[in-house]
């Protein structure tokens, strides 16, 4: 039987996208789906802990499988994902399709309305542990029912590290708050349900917006447990029942929780700060740079390469003179 082995990785919401356009992908294409969920730091949690779906492994580890045969890991070959998986998915061979991603892919033949819809019945098939369905069917009763909610996510902690950008600028409260406030001005009586993985940007919400701000309340927001596992998917599905979401810049939290019922997800960021370099991220990252080569290498290699750096920066320098000073000429 021809089959699809999905690894989702990374964050809860990632893993979630990568389980609805496998499993859109695998009935689209007949393939039996397979998904091995392998937590790690980010995502400490075993499915069962989460949901009642039933999903089945494959006992075949990623190592077994060759990229660029049967495996497609965006880890490796960045973005190769959206169209290769599914043209090779629809073709007889190979038996096994590997995918070790976080990221969407969805058949080419299938419009982007229709994999939406699919999209959105995925989400709403998931059935939460009682525990978690517990909690949220007693804050829907308790805060949602017969009010308009707008949720709004504001994230905090690595948020767009792997862009060596400051979420703070990117993203800053300010633009939240604005945003808020001019909804308000439009519809007085709207409550807010907020989602945030930082307790100042809690406080801080809640004592501008006094009375209208729902808050699921967590005793911690480590993603490196079971319980904060838990408290993340509270939020994640809380979210999803708002009538639209606020959501921060390249966030897949906000965006699949959008998709579970086709909410408008509307984005804030500040454009002028994503074109420039953030040192508050990139002056850590050149000090364990250095302080790698120290302690690995020696002060002597240290020396070394930074002398030979300095001597790469004054030839550049004169090359870009003469050069200027011939244009000149």
């Amino acid at each position: 039987m021809k089959s699809l082995i999905v690894y989702p990785e990374y964050g809860l919401a990632n893993r979630l996208r990568v389980l609805a356009s496998a499993n859109i992908l695998a009935e689209y294409t007949g393939r039996k789906l397979f998904v091995n969920w392998i937590p790690s730091k980010v995502c400490n949690v075993e499915w069962q802990y989460l949901f009642l779906n039933q999903l089945e492994s494959c006992p075949i580890p990623l190592s077994g499988f060759q990229v660029g045969i049967n495996l497609f890991d965006d880890s490796v070959i960045p973005m190769s994902l959206s169209l290769d998986i599914p043209r090779l998915s629809v073709s007889d061979e190979p038996h096994q399709i590997v995918v070790h991603t976080c990221r969407n892919f969805q058949p080419e033949e299938m419009t982007n309305e229709a994999y939406a819809d699919a999209k959105s019945s995925f989400y709403k098939n998931l059935r939460p542990v009682e525990a978690v369905q517990k909690t949220i069917d007693d804050m829907q009763k308790r805060y949602f029912d017969g009010c308009d909610v707008i949720g709004v996510h504001i994230r905090r902690n690595d948020h767009l590290t792997f862009l060596q950008k400051d979420h703070r600028l990117v993203c800053p409260t300010s633009m939240f708050v604005e945003a808020m406030e001019n909804i308000l001005r439009v519809n007085p009586g709207t409550k807010f349900f907020l989602a945030t993985d930082d307790k100042k940007e809690e406080m801080r919400i809640r004592r501008l917006f006094p009375d209208i701000v729902i808050v699921y309340a967590k005793e911690s927001v480590s993603r490196n447990t079971k319980e904060g596992m838990q408290d993340a998917l509270v939020d994640w599905m809380l979210l999803s029942k708002t009538s639209s979401i606020l959501a921060p810049y390249m966030s897949s939290f906000s965006v699949e929780a959008g998709a579970v019922n086709r909410i408008k997800t509307r984005v804030i960021v500040a454009e002028d700060a994503l074109s420039k370099p953030h040192l508050r991220i990139l002056f850590p990252k050149y000090l364990e740079g250095h302080y790698k080569v120290l302690k690995e290498e020696g002060i002597k290699a240290y020396l070394l390469r930074s002398y030979n750096y300095r001597k790469g920066q004054m030839f550049s320098l004169i090359r870009k003179k003469t050069s200027d000073r011939d244009e000149g000429h």
